[in-house]
């Protein structure tokens, strides 16, 4: 008799524990789906990585959010896909595998992510370890992928805006400093540096108003911008001065580019005056040699061709000067 009564108490125990696990599995399908309808048409996707299996799953607003069919993403991490922008990747393979190794403590990375129709879209990945082993190494990384297109465009423009100088449209001094940290290698050798002066802008300024002197300024943009190839940064420093970064170019090469901005400049008639820069070059031949060196030595190249040139731009000026007496 007792013995019967132990196999039913053990028959009811396992009927509770059957009926529990079905609720439980029940208030999981639920909240699972109750999720799902939150994330529909949201710009954010759920992704459940197993680590063990290699096997990736993701829920299909995951996949609207990159316009695709829920059934047409492959159950393998993106890094292993040609989904992830090439640029990108490297980027985002080193802080997966910083997390995973637990030199750090969270993984998050921007990147971009090829939408359906061949479009580059930005998303912000987060995500957490939920299971290890017995050597707490991570088996399982859940996480979410959040659309922030729209965002990151705005935050390029911002920053594009804060490279650009207003007057002429060409990139400003704190781009000219960023690309040069960006050269700093032995790929960009030789790295040649022209800077220029807009002879006369001051006097333009002060005898026919800014707006003559704003025209000198987009007018010796023009040229510059004209005169150097795709490859070459031409940045306006600030007040008359531009300064110009030539990768891959030898002096032999920037003397030549100087040689037809003077040209272009004399060529030029569509300011109120005659267009006239100085200009220096210097060229950068080995790490050794410091770009704080190359560049200050461009500018006393600069500084003395300005000298040189100041008697025939005074005389012009003094030219200028009596036909607007005439004139009044």
């Amino acid at each position: 008799m007792t013995q019967i009564l132990i196999i039913v108490a053990a028959g009811l125990v396992l009927m509770a524990a059957f009926w529990w696990l079905i609720r439980i599995h029940r208030e999981a399908a639920y909240n699972r789906r109750r999720l799902e309808l939150a994330l529909t048409g949201s710009k954010m996707g759920l992704w459940d990585w197993s680590i063990t299996n290699g096997f990736v799953f993701r829920n299909r607003s995951y996949a609207e959010m990159l316009g695709y069919d829920p059934d047409a993403l492959p159950e393998q991490l993106v890094i292993d896909t040609t989904l992830v922008h090439p640029e990108d990747l490297p980027r985002l393979k080193a802080t997966l595998e910083s997390y995973l190794a637990g030199t750090s403590e969270k993984y998050e990375q921007e990147y971009r992510l090829k939408g359906a129709c061949g479009q580059w879209r930005w998303v912000l990945d987060r995500g957490t370890a939920v299971s290890f082993d017995r050597h707490r190494r991570p088996t399982r990384v859940v996480g979410i992928s959040v659309d922030i297109t729209e965002r990151k465009r705005v935050e390029l423009r911002l920053r594009e805006l804060s490279y650009t100088d207003p007057v002429t449209g060409l990139h400003n001094r704190a781009y000219f400093n960023k690309m040069v940290k960006e050269l700093n290698s032995e790929a960009a050798l030789p790295l040649s540096v022209i800077v220029g002066d807009v002879n006369m802008l001051k006097m333009a300024n002060d005898t026919l108003g800014h707006s003559a002197g704003d025209c000198l300024l987009i007018s010796a943009a023009k040229v510059l911008k004209g005169c150097c190839r795709a490859s070459d940064i031409v940045t306006r420093w600030g007040g008359d001065e531009f300064a110009i970064l030539l990768p891959n170019t030898g002096q032999t090469e920037a003397l030549a580019i100087c040689k037809r901005i003077r040209k272009a400049c004399a060529q030029t008639q569509d300011s109120p005056v005659q267009l006239s820069v100085a200009l220096g070059a210097a060229t950068r031949t080995s790490m050794a040699e410091p770009m704080r060196d190359i560049v200050e030595t461009a500018e006393a190249w600069m500084y003395k061709h300005k000298l040189m040139e100041r008697d025939g731009d005074i005389q012009r000026w003094k030219t200028l000067a009596e036909d607007a007496e005439q004139l009044h």
